[in-house]
């Protein structure tokens, strides 16, 4: 059973003004597709085209009778919302969303999906329970996750984060021979992310290495390291 039409005041808490908005005026039509990435070109043609499928599950959304709601930032000032910076800390919607895809500015598909889960979390987080924006939001997100599922079983699982990376590096870093443990304390101490206790005792703060550094530590240990030890 369709659910009711929701009424909106003009505009509520969230919203854009919908006659600004070419996506609600033109409901119906489809966008280009993305031009092809110097990846796709590479071989990266599976991530082309999964890229592909998130832009057209994007576009559904924006077709969506309520999706002119999350298709630009929230104009705060405007519509009067002083707190919304302090509730909100980190703003998103689904024409930046766009935005980012069409400029190639995600690494993986991953990336754009906590980027429209993040439009709709802001708006169920600012808007109570029952509000048309939080309903909307709600409605939206079901549609996104159906269409998400089928479009991740063909993925590879999104690669590990920096915090993943240097727990596993904790780990492995010990059982690395003495020697090379010798010489990752003299990169390290010169990144500034370890101190040299002893001559075979280093005390690491891998919170300090940044992404580069993890890349050189996960270098040397694929290196160093047999697999499965």
């Amino acid at each position: 059973m369709p659910r009711p039409k929701r009424q909106f005041d003009c505009p509520p808490p969230g919203f854009t003004n919908e006659e600004r908005n070419p996506n609600r005026r033109r409901r119906g039509t489809e966008a280009p597709a993305p031009a092809a990435s110097p990846a796709a070109s590479a071989g990266g043609g599976d991530l082309f085209r999964a890229f592909g499928r998130c832009r057209a599950l994007l576009d559904k959304l924006l077709r969506h009778e309520d999706g002119w709601v999350f298709s630009e930032p929230v104009d705060a000032r405007a519509l009067g919302l002083r707190d919304y910076y302090t509730v909100i800390q980190e703003p998103m919607d689904l024409g930046t969303v766009l935005l980012r895809l069409e400029r190639r500015r995600y690494a993986d598909p991953h990336a754009f999906a906590a980027d429209v889960r993040l439009t709709f979390s802001n708006a169920k987080s600012y808007n109570a329970k029952g509000d048309p924006v939080y309903e909307s939001a709600d409605e939206l997100s079901e549609i996104f996750e159906a269409g998400w599922a089928q479009l991740a079983a063909t993925l590879a699982p999104p690669p590990p984060t920096d915090a993943q990376r240097r727990e596993k590096l904790k780990n492995e870093l010990p059982r690395l021979p003495a020697d090379v443990q010798r010489s990752v304390a003299a990169f390290l101490k010169v990144q500034a992310a370890c101190l040299v206790k002893e001559e075979l005792n280093v005390d690491v703060d891998l919170d300090k290495a940044d992404a580069m550094t993890l890349g050189m530590l996960d270098r040397m240990v694929a290196q160093y390291l047999p697999p499965g030890q």
